[in-house]
């Protein structure tokens, strides 16, 4: 069976011999647009992710300097009154 072709192989063969496509003249500057677009959109969303952040951990500083931890509760019940 090794003397034989591969049928895949014979495939992939025949597309790389065969007429290539033509690459449109702008492709590279399309391409170049289109990444500097991805990278400003993921700069922005990293800006906003870190902007969240940033306000979650000013709003839990907020939370504990102004209302403080609670009181432990009280070890003993308080008396029975009014019974």
């Amino acid at each position: 069976m090794s003397g034989l072709p591969d049928r895949k192989e014979t495939e992939v063969r025949r597309m790389l011999a065969g007429p290539h496509p033509l690459v449109p003249p702008d492709l590279a500057d399309r391409a170049l647009a289109r990444g500097r677009r991805l990278l400003a959109r993921r700069r922005l969303l990293r800006r906003l992710g870190r902007l969240c952040a940033l306000l979650a951990l000013a709003a839990l500083a907020w939370a504990v300097l102004a209302h403080g931890t609670p009181a432990p509760p009280a070890r003993t019940t308080p008396p029975a009154e009014g019974w």
